[in-house]
């Protein structure tokens, strides 16, 4: 399985890495999809073309972490958060009126989904090893097992101490008793009898 790990993670990242080459190359082209955007939010001209540079960085990025196995789940995830909305601005199919292009763009569509779902399986492999989640309720029940014992143990201690300290308490009791006894008949045999 790691053979195929290492051959997987360069052809998943390869299409991201070419893309985000070929934005900062040619932003002003991949900014076409955001200006709508922009403009709706009143922002300044170049912003579009910031925004294709920041998510071309991105995506060489995390592309290329992921291809050298490097934080590969992370790498994925920050890959498919990219992937969404560059779709969505790229790739408007909703919007398009001439029926070969819609075509187009929804081929394009439904190939950025079939690359998200594959970046999903990427970053739920855990390489054959437990996932966080299931070694946190492996250390739970741990952890609660090893206090019951650690309270039985404690109990059987606490018990044996007080059986210790009820049978010291009887014996200074009855010694006590035997004291206060053995005065109490030499007192009466220092009292005159009548």
């Amino acid at each position: 399985m790691a053979v195929l790990r290492r051959i997987t993670r360069p052809l998943l990242a390869t299409p991201f890495v070419v893309e985000g080459v070929r934005a900062l190359r040619s932003p002003r082209r991949f900014a076409t999809g955001t200006e709508s955007w922009a403009r709706r939010l009143g922002a300044p001209a170049d912003v579009p073309q910031r925004v294709v540079k920041i998510d071309a960085a991105v995506q060489i990025g995390a592309g290329g972490l992921l291809a050298l196995g490097r934080f590969p789940r992370t790498a994925s995830l920050v890959l498919a958060a990219s992937l969404v909305p560059a779709t969505l601005a790229e790739h408007a199919w909703w919007k398009e009126e001439d029926p070969e292009l819609r075509k187009d763009h929804l081929l394009h569509v439904a190939e950025r989904v079939g690359l998200f779902g594959a970046l999903l399986l990427s970053a739920a492999d855990t390489h054959g090893k437990p996932s966080a989640a299931y070694r946190a309720r492996t250390a739970t029940t741990r952890g609660r097992k090893k206090a019951h014992r650690a309270a039985a143990r404690a109990g059987g201690q606490v018990h044996a101490a007080i059986g210790t300290v009820g049978s010291g308490a009887s014996a200074a009791a009855s010694g006590t008793g035997r004291a206060v006894h053995s005065a109490a008949g030499s007192a009466r045999a220092k009292l005159p009898h009548p």
